[in-house]
């Protein structure tokens, strides 16, 4: 039967090849109920104060030494309820799950949360995202955590986002006391992945997300919905008598760095930022991965497919750091928040990554020889067939390029020789856009528009330039990076190109796979990458633009996002073509009114098609 992307009734298909994800068989009873909860001020090496809560197991044995999990976050560690609410719940958790906190003091962990350099109830200004200084703060805190009574001197570091990248930075420090790291959802590259996905600025998105940060580094919540007017504000360090120190901090944080006002100085990869005289490069755990991987700790890389344009730090995060041991993919969007698939019965995540976080610093920091070690490297989801599988390296094995040759027919065809060598003009319709649910709205929460959904696209492929192939005679599955390569023009001197892989079902529904983008002034492609990737890829740099002549064919060849998928038999191959996605990317000027696409062998999208 079909599957639709909305109001699917087909129920998800359980999994019989993967029985270790999400399941703990071995160490699984918890020690202790309940926590402890501690604030503190810890100097840094310059005497700058950073506010640390920490959560200790309830009734731990006064001589017991346990590990520690520490977050770094640039959201506020913990708010403080108003009254009477703060007589029932103080402090009140924020962007750190209250349920993790307590998964891991019940198993005998230390959880710390400390607000980074520049935000909530510490000290300092904030010159840039991730700075230099941030990172060093990480050292400061670690030598902190091991000093006291409980620790074991054995630290784990988690965090989801801003926190998932804050704690692969840590890693950059080297510290011999941190043992393991568990990256969720975090970037990889930071003007990549974030700031100019194919080259293309993502400003909708970091507008709201400075707008966050701002709102967050005024002591005001009122922006985060009306269950924030219960929160009094910033949770006060417990000996800060009369929030002194809060207040002080507060209006120091006025001077931060603005991000979105920020990004009007940035275009290409290499651009300094006037105020810190760096590009965003040097922020970006890419260009600290050599650190990052002598550093020998431990690291385990978590995501979805549905993620932003995350999903790219699970895999190409592994292929550029020799001590990432283990990789979960799942069909997710940002957090994970919730199952994106189309073909899943509920929204409700499948799979419980907090026990699978467990299992990971049960081995790393105690020493509970769960078999976690023992285990593929990759556990990834395939998406239609609706199951896991495994594999020990990226891109998996047993794959191999197929290419699908676009036809003025409008068809994609498996050979160049029966496409016709013509061209196919499309007059851009600038209100296309991947929806207010898309992968894009998932990464910050005043950014979303509820649970991230795809609904079925037939409506806004009508906007689009479509090539489609002949049904499918068998099941199809692709793993890794679809890649677009087209043969291009536009009436114009600059340009963007989204192109969108989709599924279309035999009574004609389609269903969103995956999704890339190119402004083709970034179009050179560079044998010395900047890192590796399993793809042709561009520096971005402003050193490599070649300029966009009107009405002048260019070749562009650029990556989708990295998906598992199963096309099933009956099913057909659609790529379709836009030159905007509203709402979520910047245009340049001028735009263009129409592309010219030239068919044959020099247009085509080449699938990674996993040989059984």
């Amino acid at each position: 039967s079909t599957a639709f992307a909305n109001g699917n009734k087909k129920p998800a298909v359980n999994n019989p090849k993967v029985s270790h994800v999400g399941e703990y068989v071995g160490y699984t009873t918890a020690e202790y109920k309940g926590y402890k909860y501690h604030s503190y001020y810890v100097p840094m090496r310059d005497s700058i104060k950073l506010a640390v809560d920490v959560y200790l197991p309830k009734k731990l044995e006064a001589d017991k030494k346990i590990p520690t999990v520490l977050y770094l976050t640039r959201y506020v560690r913990s708010v403080q309820a108003k009254w009477p609410f703060n007589l029932i719940k103080d402090p009140v958790l924020t962007v750190v799950s209250e349920d993790e906190v307590k998964l891991f003091t019940s198993h005998g962990y230390a959880c710390g949360v400390v607000d980074v350099r520049g935000t909530g109830a510490s000290q300092g200004n904030r010159s840039m995202e991730f700075s230099p200084e941030e990172v060093q703060d990480g050292k400061d805190i670690v030598d902190w955590i091991i000093s006291q009574a409980w620790s074991s001197g054995k630290v784990g570091t988690t965090g989801v986002s801003y926190l998932g990248t804050t704690a692969e930075m840590l890693l950059v420090n080297q510290h011999p006391a941190v043992k393991a790291c568990i990256p969720v959802s975090n970037i990889f590259d930071l003007y990549g992945y974030i700031m100019f996905p194919g080259g293309v600025c993502q400003g909708p998105f970091i507008d709201v997300w400075g707008y966050t940060t701002r709102c967050l580094d005024n002591n005001n919540f009122k922006a985060f919905g009306p269950g924030a007017r219960l929160a009094k504000g910033i949770h006060p360090v417990h000996k800060d008598k009369q929030s002194r120190m809060l207040k002080e901090c507060v209006a120091n944080h006025q001077n931060n760095f603005d991000v979105f006002k920020g990004l009007q100085d940035v275009t290409y990869r290499d651009d300094i930022q006037p105020h810190v005289q760096l590009s965003a490069d040097a922020f970006s755990i890419h260009s600290n991965r050599d650190k990052i991987a002598n550093s020998g700790t431990a690291i385990y890389r978590i995501g979805g497919w549905y993620d932003g344009a995350l999903a790219k730090s699970c895999v190409e995060g592994y292929m550029n750091t020799g001590n990432t041991v283990k990789v979960l993919v799942g069909p997710w969007d940002h957090g994970p928040h919730s199952n994106v698939s189309p073909y899943a019965a509920t929204k409700d995540l499948n799979l419980n990554v907090r026990l699978e976080m467990l299992r990971f610093f049960d081995y790393y920091l105690k020493g509970i020889e769960n078999g976690i070690n023992t285990e593929p490297a990759i556990t990834y989801y395939t998406v239609a067939a609706e199951e896991w599988n495994t594999a020990n390296a990226w891109p998996v094995k047993n794959t191999t390029n197929t290419n699908l040759y676009l036809s003025a027919d409008n068809s994609l065809k498996t050979t160049s020789a029966t496409s016709k060598a013509d061209k196919v003009t499309y007059k851009i319709d600038y209100t296309a856009t991947s929806g207010k649910t898309s992968r894009w709205n998932s990464v910050t929460t005043l950014y979303k528009n509820g649970l991230t959904n795809y609904a079925l696209r037939n409506e806004e492929d009508k906007k689009l330039l479509c090539f489609t192939s002949s049904a499918l005679t068998e099941p199809t599955e692709i793993t890794g990076h679809p890649v677009v390569k087209l043969n291009l023009a536009a009436d114009a001197t600059d340009a963007t190109v989204f192109a969108y892989l989709e599924d279309v079902a035999p009574d004609g529904s389609v269903t969103y796979v995956t999704e890339g983008m190119l402004r083709p002034m970034h179009r050179k492609v560079k044998d010395d990458a900047i890192y590796k990737t399993p793809y042709p890829d561009h520096t971005y740099n402003k050193t490599d633009i070649l300029p966009v002549v009107k009405n002048e064919m260019m070749e562009l060849e650029f990556d989708l996002l990295p998906i598992s998928y199963l096309f099933k038999a009956g099913h057909s191959v659609r790529i379709s073509i836009a030159g905007a996605d509203a709402g979520h990317f910047n245009l340049p000027n001028p735009k263009p009114e129409n592309f010219t696409v030239q068919c044959g062998p020099l247009s085509y999208v080449s699938l990674p098609v996993v040989v059984k």
